[in-house]
């Protein structure tokens, strides 16, 4: 576990934190911008990124997907985060919940539900949301970060969207940010060129609107359900004095935006920490830490250093490659594994390897 920067507020943390109970809560949703071709390989195709979601999250809580028979991989087979999540949180003994802010399929597990979930629309071409369900959503899920903190329990947020990166973007270039070629993506090839299309015919409808003064009206047009839905939940959670980790890549700098702007206030303090992956950092074409400082500067970023570069299989050496980065809490789980849980290295590795076998002899390739 390596911290980026603000190492002295992150201290602060830690020892506020190291005996807390961590729990993690990841967001769902979808956006049509997924199906964009070359946007994202979180799915075997582009249509079926809308379903990565649903079977991400049925998969990290039973071990299985339920609503398609299919493991969410990427078109060359690589498996999802989701898969080293479940490894890591399996080993560390970490409790999970699901929200659902607008996925395409409905989850065949208990979850909690948003009342006015949404699927994003495809913002080159249509709004993200309609008009008030931005600020529905967000107070929604305020009230339940709210509901959910308690003293003794360090609440990780994470998400899983295919697309996302996307629809990062065009919140950040809505709300006033130079994010143009600074966020990531799922595959070793960042298609910044074909990013910035998008969100530029975005952006240009927002303006004609006269909607980018509103960051409620920035999200209906550019942006989709689980980063609002995200801030909503974070505001909620420090409204009430509890302890967070927001999980994930670039997208979190975008829910740090909005998170900042609805309360009005620098969210930077001894009660945040963002956390991600050394693939993410790593990433030469992507910018990560410069997103964040530009957001705001007093938020200590960490990332957990997970290396499969000797690994036996295959498909996690591709993580070493460029592709996945992030995604459905894999950073975060490394960080409670590692800092609350207090397990090593090779104990991580472990989980996540065992996970993988099981898989793969279920699916009968060992």
């Amino acid at each position: 576990m390596k911290t980026l920067f603000n190492t002295k507020l992150y201290r602060q943390f830690a020892l506020a934190n190291h005996s807390k109970e961590p729990h993690i809560y990841i967001v769902i949703g979808s956006t049509k911008t997924s199906t964009i071709p070359g946007i994202s390989i979180a799915g075997a195709t582009a249509e079926l990124t809308l379903t990565t979601p649903c079977l991400d999250i049925e998969y990290l809580v039973t071990g299985k997907p339920l609503s398609m028979d299919i493991l969410p991989v990427t078109p060359t087979g690589i498996p999802t985060p989701a898969l080293v999540t479940r490894g890591v949180l399996n080993k560390a003994k970490i409790p999970v919940t699901i929200i659902d802010a607008g996925s395409y399929l409905t989850p065949r597990i208990p979850h909690v539900t948003l009342p006015s979930k949404h699927i994003g629309g495809r913002i080159d071409k249509e709004t993200a949301l309609p008009e008030g369900y931005a600020e529905k959503i967000y107070r929604e899920a305020r009230v339940f970060g709210h509901s959910i903190t308690g003293v003794n329990n360090l609440l990780v947020l994470a998400e899983s969207i295919p697309g996302g990166t996307t629809t990062a973007l065009g919140v950040l270039i809505g709300l006033g940010y130079e994010a143009y070629g600074k966020v990531s993506s799922s595959g070793p090839e960042n298609p910044h060129k074909l990013k910035k299309s998008i969100v530029s015919k975005a952006y240009d409808r927002c303006i004609k609107k006269n909607s980018c003064s509103d960051p409620f009206r920035v999200v209906e047009e550019m942006g989709d359900p689980v980063h609002i839905a995200l801030a909503g939940l974070a505001a909620g959670v420090l409204d009430a004095g509890g302890s967070l980790v927001l999980s994930g890549g670039t997208q979190m700098a975008s829910v740090l935006a909005l998170l900042k702007l609805s309360r009005g206030i620098d969210v930077g303090s001894d009660q945040l920490i963002l956390v991600t992956t050394k693939w993410l950092i790593e990433d030469p074409s992507s910018d990560y830490p410069g997103l964040v400082r530009s957001v705001d500067p007093n938020v200590p970023v960490l990332y957990y250093d997970y290396d499969f570069r000797d690994s036996p299989y295959d498909g996690l050496k591709s993580y070493e490659k460029g592709f996945v980065k992030e995604g459905v809490g894999i950073g975060g789980s490394g960080y409670i594994a590692f800092a609350i849980r207090g397990l090593n290295d090779n104990a991580i590795l472990s989980g996540v390897y065992e996970e993988y076998e099981r898989v793969a002899r279920e699916a009968g390739l060992l």
